[in-house]
């Protein structure tokens, strides 16, 4: 998911001065892998950001000797007839508006090239999850890394708790966790349209050399209050060199007077939409209230596919051991809860699954109501 990554330092350098978008764009360590991901799929970085990082590195003195492999082709997936809809090219987010406000005056800064791993990432457990989240309150996943390239292999990928302002203007990662990540305060949210259900939002904000930023699609209530958002996160701390990011989905749980009646009505409900950290996986949720809830799920990725299903316990869904397919193996959940309200429900979700053919897999989802006419 590099193409991630590059979006997001795009998206966090736009929104602030000139000189600050350089450093934290051009570090040799991400211009590099940029080239190398060049040279490995021309398909894969847009030209525009492939000259600009060898025009810095050369500014440097140090242009690493890349170019793409015999054989592939050197088309920019910016131009072109369909270069509107490229994934390759913009990501999700291709029309994401500037912050609202004047930029962050933080030029000069700068963030170091190495990162160091929390000893403790390579130990989670699933079960650090399993304490839900309760009716109408604030509910989300998400997964963390070092730096900000917001995915990283799966045992240097944590999972925590995720709480967003439904006005855009904070974050707070793994709340109460020991490993706590609260953004700048004041973040300023803007919003566009997008084609379905969703608008994009793009929240950043900077102070005293630390600097947050959140891209995501969000879903509104009337008054403008953020109902559920999912995507990117990240934040960074200039002085310490502390960068750390990740993907998220969030909401309001669904409250207990709806819960009720849902479960009174024994509803059905289909859910579906695809991962945050990648967009090639799709899934699926059906959830069946009634006297004893239950629900079962589905994640289809052209590497992969696994069922799971599991109990509805109030807003939380929970995964069974013995119901996963037989490709999952031990110390493996899925967990989310049911967000929104009786005309727009939605589900957050994290899925920390070992699979048989594939390996680890670490991801969250938000997934919208498929509503049935």
């Amino acid at each position: 998911m590099k193409k991630i990554a590059i979006i997001i330092v795009l998206v966090i350098g736009c929104s602030f001065s000139t000189g600050y978008a350089a450093d934290l764009l051009q570090s040799q360590t991400d211009c590099t892998e940029i080239l190398e991901s060049w040279a490995n799929d021309p398909d894969s970085v847009s030209k525009r950001l492939v000259d600009e990082c060898k025009e810095m590195m050369a500014g440097a003195g140090y242009v690493p000797d890349l170019s793409p492999a015999a054989g592939t082709a050197s088309a920019d997936p910016c131009t072109g007839a369909n270069a509107a809809g490229s994934v390759n090219c913009w990501g999700p987010w291709s029309a994401v508006a500037a912050a609202a406000g004047p930029a962050a005056n933080i030029a000069g800064a700068s963030l170091p090239d190495n990162y160091q791993l929390r000893p403790d990432v390579s130990e989670y457990q699933p079960e650090f999850l399993t304490g839900g989240c309760e009716a109408g309150a604030s509910c989300g996943f998400a997964t963390v890394v070092q730096g900000l390239g917001s995915t990283a292999p799966s045992d240097q990928t944590d999972v925590q708790t995720f709480d967003l302002a439904t006005d855009g203007s904070a974050f707070v990662v793994g709340a109460d966790s020991g490993n706590e990540i609260n953004s700048v305060n004041g973040m300023t949210p803007s919003y566009s349209d997008r084609p379905d259900a969703y608008e994009n939002m793009q929240s950043v904000g900077a102070d005293d050399g630390q600097v947050s930023a959140v891209v995501a699609r969000v879903i509104r209530n009337d008054d403008g209050s953020i109902q559920s958002a999912a995507d990117v996160w990240a934040n960074g701390d200039t002085e310490t060199g502390t960068i750390r990011s990740g993907y998220f989905a969030w909401g309001t749980a669904i409250d207990q007077g709806t819960l009720d009646a849902l479960n009174t009505g024994s509803v059905s409900a289909q859910f579906s939409g695809v991962m945050s950290g990648d967009n090639s996986t799709a899934a699926s949720i059906t959830v069946n209230f009634g006297s004893s809830p239950t629900w079962s799920g589905n994640w289809s990725n052209p590497s992969y596919e696994f069922d799971a299903a599991g109990s509805v316990t109030g807003v939380n869904l929970v995964s069974d051991a013995s119901q996963f397919s037989d490709n999952v193996g031990a110390n493996s959940i899925v967990q989310g809860a049911i967000l929104g309200d009786a005309s727009q429900k939605s589900i957050a979700h994290v899925i920390d699954v070992d699979l048989s053919e594939t390996g680890r897999i670490k991801d969250v989802g938000l997934l919208q109501e498929v509503v049935i006419d």
